[in-house]
């Protein structure tokens, strides 16, 4: 392959001020032009007649072979062929040395030689047609005759001889173009060109652009035989030489011509027409080398020629240019695509069960890039470890290796072809069609798709080299002359390459977007997307131009800052974030920064960001929902907007105006663009001013700002305003769609930026086709299997994250956590890293994770918090300290650069020890990446920190006397192990330092942002102007260095950035580096945006509001704050919402009326509008609102005439916080209202505002927002209802007690309770809660006038209500009529509670027939009225009741009132005050027994015969439906009525007659009654009746007055247990279950404290057993003997052995713990007084709970077994331990030692007694058990002795009773022998004289002894049943009695022996009524006990039960026959005991 090695590269010129300067190019490698082209025309129709004509040759060269399937054909149209021989590499690129082939090269020999390498690419468009016109040849006649003519021709005979032979071969071919060689016409055309004529010249360049034009040098010549032909002076040229393709060589003449500046503007401007005719020519298309020649020539005519009309042209000439390539590009890509689509659907429909094969082997682009992601990894765990990026990436980043993309021939197919193959047979291929894998393409299709797409690479790589072109030539610093001219080359040249590259992004954006535009990698020879080649070039150029201080410059770079956000968003991700951070919205951050910068950047970027929806909401997507994103990107956007339309600026209203009829506020741009030059912004074209002419009259690049009449700032104020407002419209657009149409985009937000949200969704929905080097991160299945080549949309969708808003609302959160987090740590950095640890964000505290948290959130964290933490001395501190430091690397760093970026990731803390520690480490870290730097770790330490103490001498302000290089290195004398550091590498530090001050780059930044922030000057004149000018000068000088400062900043930033791609492979870099990317879908996002800036519109909105008096400004804050309710509402977010209505309602100025103005007129409207449109969204805020609107009311009234003191103003009272009346106060957004003057009389408002209040348009929309509440929804209606009523509750508090109350609010209400008194009822009853509890409050106002209103109106609303007929079951009335009730029982006025009564009554006499539910609540309210304590309420109220009872009463019960109805009655009666009605009511309730019974609506009447009933009254009614049972329904109601009166009426009279009425009704009707039922009765109205005795305390309380208390129990209570004992009797059948209830209400009569109650239910309880006793079964037998037991056991006084103290008692158990029994006697630990202690002796006597059980531990001793202790007993050993241990025994007890004891401590009783109140009562309750255990004995003494009780009892039972007493009696006897104990009870006052239970003794064996002795003689066949069991019990118990009377003391027990003489005989006499054989079976037992009683006294009854005795031994053993005058007593004998008398009485 032959070249030409000498010829120069391709170079894009400009002048540099020294002359031309090169700019070199890359080359594109070029086609060669395919075989069709050179077919014969004309005559010549084959191809061998062709060949004959031209064997072979183009110049000398071998023509290409034609195609193996069409060379016989001539087609109008053909794919481009091939004219690379296979196996020829790709042309490396201009930076290498000239290629060679490659030993992997097969050399494949091919008779057709390759053209040169560097030639000009020309490929057919379409087919070369005959040229039959002769007439085409004139043109070249002419031409050539007029060279021909010239002074040259005659000068030059070659140019003179090649015109001649030019002309002849014409004449010959008689002007047929087919039958010319194209050499012959071009060598007399080439040699004119350097002719010195101008008209010669240009001649000659004009023939060549037609030639050019009509595509003649694009034909082989007929004849090329030679091969030499002559060159310009006829000489031979070399072969390769003559290679070059003709159409090359055109273009190279036509540049050439161009000399720069001395070319004549002729000879430039046939130069441009020429090369234009070159580049638009469709037939021959030029690529590569020559296509970027006629670019460079072109651009450097733009900037050399002095013709001001040449630069325009060639300005044009150059846009014309590039936007054809650009086109044609386009053009393929859409043929590419349709060829694409066809090609996919033909597939699967030929063979759809192999599509999976199908996919894998034509796949789409994307498929070569996603193959090498073996590993996908999502952006936030990559990016953790990667870099960020910045400007200064730009820099040095390549994101695509362009080494081999020259300006040379491009890569032919068949190359192309053969390593496509090799690389998918693994995987899916680029252009996707090769051979193996495409089985039913048909034949030869393969290789045209092939050829295609080859074809298709090159027209996108003419596009990529020329946008690389601009992009270098943009990029180019400036000289400093040219930076400040404006009309500079340098300056023009900037300028224009920057217009071209925003003119090609603004009409070309489908190139960039499109997934087919694709370019090959020279690294991997992999298809790249095109935004991924150029993108490093575009950044760039960007970065270096963004932040220019020249107007110019930073206006273009913005511009296409905006389209690469619009349209390239979703590719270049990180990159513009980049930009956003480090430009402009650094700019708008800086104080430095020129005005007009913050004013196109808010005005042209942020507005147009604000117009699109969908940009607005991707950026929010993907910044501020990406945690690895620099910042919140849409956050900090409108921020800074708003803070800009916050700004207060001082302005005049004509200042204002003048800015709103300023064209630059039309335009939507500044002043400084103004104008038609404008245009190019918005029609994507260059502008006009570029020519040198037209640059403006000022050659300065700074803005001259002209006074316009308002004030820049204030432009840029109204700007950012529009802005905000911008934003709102486009979040509103975007949040509809899920309003209309939840699954697409509404039609505004389609229209709405079309080009955005076409051009991007067209990039978005094809990414899964492929974006170039893995740019699309493609989403894998979860399988592992490669995506599906995207068909659809949905397949497409894959390549993006799903759009899902509740997991990027999780993402958001997390990253909130994290910035509040590194806020918290940037505060207490401890306390940040605790939340960070524990919101997980730090996976662990180990100090590596907690160090690589710090590292990689570095430029986040605060640097001086940051030092400080890391310098803390804490083990953990240092530890993480180590650990940070470990994680940087500096290794192979010079020493200072490595401290520099040690000391950037922190700010030194000012401890020296912690700056030592800090410096320690680094030099440890810094020798151990460089070993050899010094000679140990120490020199790095003294080094360090001598650097940093230099760093502070050389550049602290404080410090006077500077360090000098020689102090410098005699401080370092010896510090590297004893020797010295080169000198020169110390003066290298000391130089370093002292003019690059080592600083933290964020301080450098601020110092920047806050240095040279002049104010620009105004327009005064003399010294003030100069002053101005020299500020803005000074300004513009800081500013340029802030501005070169961003800019490297940025440029850094890309750097890393690129670093982290390349640590990437393939794909896999490019998808994480740009990370993924999220298309917005949902309408969910824009709750979430609005809910984080909210503030800042607010902010923005009100303060612009309240500052301006102009209308326009006013209506756009005011249709902002109405959007951002809109959005508010729509997302429901409270405080948003309430905020933003707030401020709308005080901007209405309605408290204020005098200020009032027409913007607060506009407030009111958008007020009345929100609540309009918005109405169902509004909840709490409607307060607001309706305030306003009744605010509204008060000024139109006052307008209108009224005195402004007579309506009373509801913020005065919303002021002093007034709350609801009930008390609860609302929650509002409302600020506190300044203090205003107010006008005491009116008119002091303005009349034309007035005026406005009372326009019937205001009056319509008040209105309309209360008609419309019948459509708001269910929710919304309640809030306006409660809204409503809050407003109205002000309106009526603000009146006070005024005879004309402000009831505005109060009527409306009666007006929305018509409009939706007909919405379902569930909707009317919450609705009518809220009304209903308001119409309470204000009926009980103290003000008549406001009460007489709503009642009336409450009376108007209900008879409507009464109109809507209830269906049964419902209870809508009861509810609605519910505010009459509680009106009447809280309103305090007799005149209100009679108009609640009236109101009834009407409604019964107009509605009664429609009044249903209504029927419970009408009764509710006359219940309420009977407590009334005035006569003419109650006489009203009873004789309505009376009424209705007569004339309804069948209604009543038929609607299910009937309940309702008694209960009426029922408070009648107990109307204490009003005798008469009580008595009337009681009766009326009596009456209605028999009424009910009779009434045919009940169904109690059934049973009544049928001329017994009465007329039915509610016949077509519907009945209620109930679940209640007829007894519950009916019965119920009614003995609960004479209950409640019983229980609660304070008349005796009444209260009499409802018990007797009560147990009549009870007693006549409950025959009827079923079990479940009388269980109802007794639990609730019948047991209930005594609960009382339960209670105590009540019990006590009535015992105070005993008056009471004996009225009580006379009347009610003893009649009522009367009556329940006769109702048990009467319905003892049905009742008999319930015996056991009744025992136990009467054992809790027997066990009070009461004596008279206890013997009432003692008698009770005998009358039961009495009347009953012979339907008692065993069972009833077996409740009745346990009831005996229970009555026994509560009312055994065992706290007499606890009662003195718990101590005494205790510890007799006490012994037992060690398990030896006690001695029968011991002495007390108590002999002394209770003294201080008595209370606590007290205290613990009362724990009644704890005390010992019956079986306590006499009693355990005595029966000869113990128990363990409990631990109560061990705790009370513990307590009394000592004493034990100090006293010892005494004697056992007798008289003499009774009084010993007491006698032994005189001087311990002196002290009196003190019984406190709670111990009486203690001892009471004791003293009351003991009597109640003496009833009890006498109870049963008294039943038993009745013969048929005693009969009918079963013998185990009454053995059982029995029991009872033994038990009893024992239990007294242990009492009464325990004389201690006595003693010590007396002593501590227990009772006046020591107690005794003699009585209880006695009384239980004398009735145990007689029962048994009973039962023992009884012969009936149960009782002898058990006499084995009766004698047991019954003889070991006489014989004690007996032998305990035989040891009583005569003396000093003479008390005990007359009380048991009477017991004593009984046993005797029982004893001696045994029969014979019982006899003699004890009389060893008593013989001996009967000689005891010998020895004693005895009275004339027991000696004759002795005698009886005796006589009876000497009966039955003696066998002496009966004696005489000895008669036999009897052992029933009426003898006196101790209940003899009873008991003789009781004998049947």
């Amino acid at each position: 392959m032959a070249e030409t090695e000498g010829q120069a590269p391709v170079q894009l010129e400009y002048e540099d001020g020294d002359g031309i300067v090169a700019i070199p190019e890359q080359r594109e490698e070029a086609h060669d032009a395919s075989a069709e082209d050179y077919q014969a025309v004309e005559g010549n129709g084959t191809p061998d007649e062709a060949n004959a004509t031209a064997p072979g040759q183009i110049d000398g060269q071998e023509r290409p072979p034609p195609p193996p399937k069409d060379e016989n054909e001539t087609r109008d149209e053909a794919p481009l062929q091939s004219t690379t021989p296979p196996g020829q590499p790709e042309t490396p690129s201009q930076e290498a040395p000239t290629p060679t082939a490659t030993p992997d090269t097969p050399a494949i020999p091919n008779p057709r030689q390759r053209t040169d390498s560097q030639s000009t690419t020309a490929t057919n468009a379409t087919r070369s047609t005959t040229r039959t016109t002769r007439s085409s040849m004139v043109f070249v006649v002419s031409a050539l005759e007029s060279i021909a003519a010239s002074k040259d021709a005659r000068k030059r005979k070659p140019l003179a001889d090649s015109t001649q032979r030019a002309l002849s071969a014409i004449r010959s071919a008689q002007g047929d173009a087919s039958q010319l060689d194209p050499e012959v016409l071009f060598q007399p055309l080439n040699l004119a060109t350097d002719a010195s004529a101008v008209t010669v010249v240009t001649t000659a360049l004009d023939c060549i652009g037609k030639l050019i034009s009509y595509s003649y040098f694009s034909a082989p010549p007929p004849s090329a035989d030679t091969s030499q032909q002559e060159g310009e002076d006829g000489a031979p040229q070399p072969p390769h030489r003559q290679r070059t393709p003709l159409i090359e060589r055109a273009i190279d003449t036509i540049c050439d011509c161009f000399q720069g500046e001395a070319t004549p503007s002729e000879v430039q401007m046939q130069i441009l027409k020429s090369l234009l005719a070159a580049i638009l020519n469709d037939k021959i298309v030029v690529h590569g080398a020559g296509l970027l020649k006629s670019v460079r020539q072109t651009y450097n005519i733009f900037l050399l020629s002095k013709s001001s009309a040449n630069q325009q042209i060639a300005q044009g000439t150059l846009t014309q240019m590039v936007g054809t390539v650009f086109e044609r590009v386009k053009a393929r890509l859409d043929a590419k695509t349709i060829r694409m689509n066809s090609s996919k659907s033909s597939l699967a429909a030929a063979n759809a069960n192999e599509a999976d094969d199908v996919v894998n082997g034509t796949a789409t682009p994307a498929a070569g890039d996603e193959t090498p992601m073996a590993e996908p990894e999502t952006p936030m765990e990559r990016e953790a470890e990667e870099q960020r990026m910045t400007l200064q990436t730009f820099e040095t980043r390549k994101s695509f290796d362009d080494t081999k993309l020259t300006d040379t021939a491009p890569t032919t197919v068949t190359r192309a072809r053969r390593t496509q193959s090799k690389r998918q047979q693994a995987s899916r291929a680029t252009s996707g069609y090769d051979v193996p894998s495409i089985t039913v393409q048909p034949e030869g299709a393969e290789s045209i798709m092939s050829e295609d797409e080859e074809e298709d690479e090159i027209y996108v790589k003419d596009a990529f080299l020329v946008f690389r072109a601009m992009c270098k030539l943009s990029t180019k610093p400036l000289r400093v002359e040219d930076a400040v001219d404006i009309k500079s080359q340098g300056m023009r040249s900037k300028l224009l390459s920057l217009h071209i590259i925003h003119t090609v992004l603004f009409n070309h954006p489908s190139v960039f977007a499109s997934p087919h535009a694709t370019i090959k990698s020279s690294a991997s020879d992999e298809p790249t997307s095109f935004t991924q080649a150029v993108k490093q070039y575009l950044c760039l150029s960007l970065s270096r131009n963004g932040a220019s201080s020249v107007q110019r410059v930073f206006e273009v770079s913005a511009e296409i800052f905006w389209l690469m956000l619009k349209h390239l968003r979703s590719q270049l991700k990180r990159e513009l974030e980049v930009f956003l951070k480090e430009i402009y919205l650094a700019i708008l951050e800086k104080r430095a920064a020129p005005n007009w910068q913050k004013q196109y950047i808010v005005n042209q970027v942020f507005q147009r960001v604000a117009e699109d929806g969908r940009v607005l909401v991707e950026v929010y997507l993907n910044y501020d929902c990406d945690r690895n994103a620099l910042d919140n990107m849409y956050q900090r956007i409108i921020e800074h907007v708003a803070r800009v339309a916050s700004q207060p600026i001082q302005v005049n209203g004509m200042q204002q105006q003048a800015y709103l009829e300023h064209p630059a506020k039309h335009q939507h741009q500044g002043q400084m663009s103004a104008g038609p030059s404008g245009d190019w912004r918005e029609k994507g074209t260059l502008p006009q001013s570029l020519a040198t002419a037209n640059m403006g009259s000022s050659s300065s690049t700074q803005a001259v700002f002209v006074d316009e009449g308002f004030p820049q700032e204030y432009a840029m104020k109204m700007q950012g305003l529009e802005c905000l407002v911008e934003v709102l419209r486009s979040l509103v657009r975007w949040s509809q769609q899920g309003i209309t149409a939840p699954d697409a985009l509404s039609a505004d937000g389609v229209s709405e930026g079309r080009g955005s949200t076409e051009d991007v969704r067209e990039s978005l929905e094809t990414k899964g086709e492929s974006l170039a080097g893995g740019a699309s991160p493609m989403v894998h299945p979860v399988d592992g299997t490669p995506a599906e080549t995207p068909a659809a949309d949905t397949d497409t969708r894959s390549s993006y994250m799903q759009d899902d808003p509740a997991e990027l609302e999780k993402v958001k959160q997390k990253k909130t956590a994290l910035n509040n987090a590194l806020r918290q740590f940037n505060f207490k950095p401890k306390r940040g890293i605790k939340l960070l640890l524990s919101e997980g964000i730090i996976s662990s505290s180990e100090p590596t994770e907690i160090a690589r948290f710090l590292v990689s959130n570095n430029e986040r964290l605060n640097k001086k918090s940051l030092g400080e933490y890391l310098g803390e001395g804490d083990e953990e501190n240092i530890k993480i300290m180590h650990a940070f430091v470990d994680a940087m690397d500096f290794a192979r760093t010079r020493f200072v650069d490595a401290l520099r970026r040690f000391l950037q990731s922190f700010r030194l803390p000012g401890e020296a020890q912690k700056i030592d520690r800090l410096m320690l480490k680094f030099a440890e870290r810094y020798t151990t990446g460089n070993p050899n730097a010094f000679a140990n770790a120490d020199t790095a330490y003294v080094l360090a920190y001598s650097v940093i103490m230099l760093n502070t001498d050389q550049h602290s302000a404080q410090v006077k006397k500077r360090m000098t290089i020689e102090d410098f290195i005699k401080n370092n004398r010896g510090i590297n192990d004893n020797a010295n550091l080169p000198d020169e590498y110390l003066q290298g530090i000391f130089d370093e330092i002292a003019h690059n001050e080592i600083v933290l780059d964020t301080e450098r930044e601020t110092e920047a942002n806050l240095r040279g922030a002049l104010p620009q000057g105004g327009n005064q004149g003399g010294l003030a102007s100069v002053v101005g000018n020299l500020g803005r000068d000074l300004q513009r000088e800081a500013y340029a260095a802030a501005s070169e400062e961003m800019s490297n900043r940025t440029e850094q930033l890309f750097r890393s950035l690129l670093r982290a791609q390349k640590r990437g492979v393939g794909a896999a870099s490019g998808a994480t580096a740009k990370g993924t990317f999220l298309s917005a879908s949902s309408f969910k996002h824009v709750g979430p945006m609005f809910e984080v800036t909210w503030m800042g519109f607010l902010t923005a909105l009100s303060n612009s509001a309240q500052e301006t008096q102009n209308v326009d400004t006013i209506r756009l804050c005011m249709e902002g704050q109405k959007l951002a309710i809109r959005i508010a509402c729509l997302f429901d977010l409270e405080d948003p919402r309430q905020a933003f209505v707030a401020s709308l309602a005080r901007s209405t100025n309605l408290y204020n009326l005098s200020e009032m103005k027409a913007k607060n007129v506009e407030a009111l409207r958008a007020l009345l509008d929100v609540a309009h449109t918005e109405g169902n969204l509004l909840k709490e805020s409607w307060r607001d609102i309706l305030t306003c609107i009744s605010q509204l009311d008060r000024f139109q009234l006052i307008s209108s005439g009224v005195e402004e003191g007579a309506v009373p103003d509801v913020m005065r009272t919303q002021g002093k916080g007034a709350t609801q009346a009930n008390g609860a106060s609302r929650k509002s957004m409302q600020v506190p209202r300044r203090p205003t003057n107010r006008a005491v009389a009116g008119g002091q408002y303005q009349a034309d505002i007035a005026e406005e209040s009372r326009s019937a348009d205001m009056i319509r929309g008040v209105d309309r927002i209360f008609t419309n509440t019948a459509n708001l929804s269910g929710d919304a209606i309640v809030h306006f209802v409660r809204a409503l009523t809050q407003v109205s509750w002000q309106e009526i508090q603000s009146s006070g007690q005024s005879e004309s109350p402000r009831t505005y609010s109060l009527q409306k209400l009666v007006e929305i309770s018509g409009y939706n008194m007909l919405r379902v009822r569930f909707e009317w009853t919450n609705i009518w809660q809220v009304l209903g509890q308001h119409f309470i409050d204000v009926g009980c106002h103290n003000n008549t006038h406001v009460v007489y209103f709503a009642l009336n109106s409450l009376r108007q609303l209900s008879m409507r209500f009464m109109e809507i007929e209830e269906l049964p079951g419902f209870k809508f009335q009861k509810d609605f009529l519910k505010p009459f009730e509680l009106i009447l029982g809280n309103a305090s006025q007799v005149q209100v509670k009679d108009m609640v009564l009236r109101c009834l009554i009407q409604m019964i006499q107009a509605r009664g027939d429609m009044i249903r539910s209504g029927w419970r609540t009408m009764f509710g309210v006359f219940t309420v009225a009977a407590k009334e304590p005035y006569e003419s309420i109650v006489n009203l109220a009873f004789d309505n009741v009376t009424q209705v009872y007569n004339e309804r009463f069948g209604v009543v019960i038929n609607q299910g009132a009937f309940a309702d109805l008694v209960v009426c009655l029922t408070e009648f009666s107990k109307n204490m005050k009003f005798q008469k009605k009580s008595l009337q009511a009681i009766e009326t309730l009596r009456s209605s027994v028999p009424k009910m019974l009779r009434t045919p609506e009940c169904p109690l009447s059934q049973r009544a015969p049928e001329g017994a009933k009465d007329r039915p009254q509610a016949e077509g009614l519907p009945k209620q439906p109930t679940r209640q049972t007829q007894e519950e329904q009916y019965w119920f109601p009614v003995l609960f009525s004479f209950h409640d009166v019983l229980m609660t009426g304070e008349d005796l009279e009444v209260r009499s007659r409802a018990l007797n009425y009560l147990f009549d009704t009870l007693t006549r009707y409950g025959g009827d009654f079923p079990k479940d039922f009388w269980d109802t009765l007794w639990r609730q109205l019948l047991y209930p009746i005594f609960m009382v005795l339960k209670d105590r305390k009540a019990l006590n309380h009535e015992a105070v007055n005993h008056e009471e208390l004996s009225v009580w129990l006379s009347t009610t209570l003893i009649q009522a247990l009367r009556n329940m004992i006769s109702l048990f009797t009467h319905f003892f059948e049905s009742l008999e279950y319930m015996l056991d209830r009744f025992l136990d209400l009467l054992a809790l009569c027997i066990c009070q404290e009461n004596d008279t109650l206890a013997r009432i239910g003692s008698n009770c309880l005998q009358q039961l057993i009495l009347q009953n006793v012979k339907k008692f079964s065993p069972v009833h037998w077996e409740k009745i003997v346990g009831a005996f037991v229970d009555l026994f056991a509560r009312t055994e006084a065992r706290e007499l052995f606890s009662a003195a103290t718990s101590s005494s008692f205790d510890r007799r158990d006490s012994s037992y713990g060690n398990g030896v029994p006690e001695m029968p006697k011991t002495p007390s630990i108590f002999e002394t007084p209770v003294d201080d202690g008595s209370s606590m002796s007290s205290g613990n006597a009362l724990k009644i709970n704890g005390l010992p059980s019956e079986s306590s531990a006499e009693v355990s001793v005595v029966n000869g077994h113990g128990r363990p202790p409990t631990l109560r007993t061990l705790t009370s050993t513990s307590l009394s331990l000592s004493d034990d241990n100090e006293r010892s025994p005494s004697p056992a007890p007798g008289k003499q030692s009774d009084l010993e004891d007491f006698a032994s401590a005189p001087a311990k009783q002196q002290a009196p007694v003190v019984v406190t109140a709670a111990r009486r009562r203690y001892f009471n309750q004791i003293i009351t058990k003991c009597v109640l255990q003496l009833l009890m004995i006498e109870t049963v003494s008294e039943l038993f002795n009745n013969d048929i009780v005693y009969s009918s009892i079963p013998s185990h039972l009454l053995l059982r009773l029995m029991a009872l007493l033994k038990k009893s009696y024992h239990f007294a006897k242990r009492f009464n022998d325990d004389r201690e104990l006595r003693t010590r009870l007396f002593r501590e006052g227990f009772m006046k004289q020591p107690p005794n239970l003699l009585k209880q003794e006695s009384g239980s064996a004398s009735v145990y002894v007689l029962i048994l002795l009973r039962m023992y003689a009884d012969q009936s066949d149960e009782r002898a049943g058990s006499r084995p069991e009766t004698e047991a019990a019954l003889i070991p118990l006489c014989s004690d009695i007996i032998a305990s009377y035989v040891n009583l003391d005569e003396e000093t027990q003479q008390r005990n022996i007359v009380t048991w003489r009477p017991v004593v005989i009984d046993v005797l006499e029982g004893y001696n009524s045994f029969a014979d054989a019982e006899f003699n079976k004890h009389v060893e037992a008593f013989a001996p006990l009967a000689v005891g009683l010998m020895n004693r006294e005895m009275g004339p009854e027991l000696q004759r039960a002795v005698q009886g005795l005796w006589q009876r031994v000497c009966e039955t053993r003696l066998k002496i026959e009966k004696m005489p005058d000895m008669p036999v007593p009897t052992p029933t004998s009426p003898r006196a005991t101790v209940f003899g008398q009873r008991r003789g009485s009781r004998q049947r």
